[in-house]
C-alpha cells in the first residue's frame, strides 16, 4: 500500500447517493459528494493488519460525485481510503472475486 493509504476494504455496495456537504467556513460553497455504504467482507488498516468488520458496519465512505453514475448498489468493490481521513475514498474499483 502507498504511504498515504489508510484502510483497504472489500465489500458490496449497500447504498450510494449524492450528498450535499456543507462547508465549515461561510465563504466556501456547498458541494456534492458521493456517500457509499458497504456490506464489508474484509478490511485492513494502513499497516496491513486485519480489522474486525463488525466494528465498521455503519461507516459511510465519501468520494467525488462522479462515482454515483459509475457504481451502483450490489456492485462488489475495493475501496482504499486516505490515511489522515479513514472515510475519504482515494480509489475505488471493482473487487476481484476471492
Amino acid at each position: 500500500m502507498g504511504s498515504d493509504d489508510g484502510m483497504r476494504v472489500v465489500g458490496t455496495i449497500r447504498s450510494i447517493e449524492l450528498f450535499t456537504k456543507t462547508p465549515q467556513f461561510q465563504h466556501l460553497t456547498s458541494r456534492q459528494v458521493a456517500k457509499i455504504q458497504l456490506d464489508i467482507e474484509r478490511a485492513t488498516d494502513d499497516e496491513g493488519e486485519d480489522l474486525d468488520v463488525v466494528n465498521l458496519s455503519d461507516l459511510s465512505f465519501q468520494g467525488p460525485a462522479e462515482l454515483v453514475p459509475r457504481f451502483s448498489a450490489g456492485d462488489r468493490v475495493q475501496i482504499v481510503t486516505r490515511a489522515d481521513s479513514t472515510l475519504q475514498i482515494t480509489s475505488i474499483r471493482p473487487a476481484p472475486l476471492s
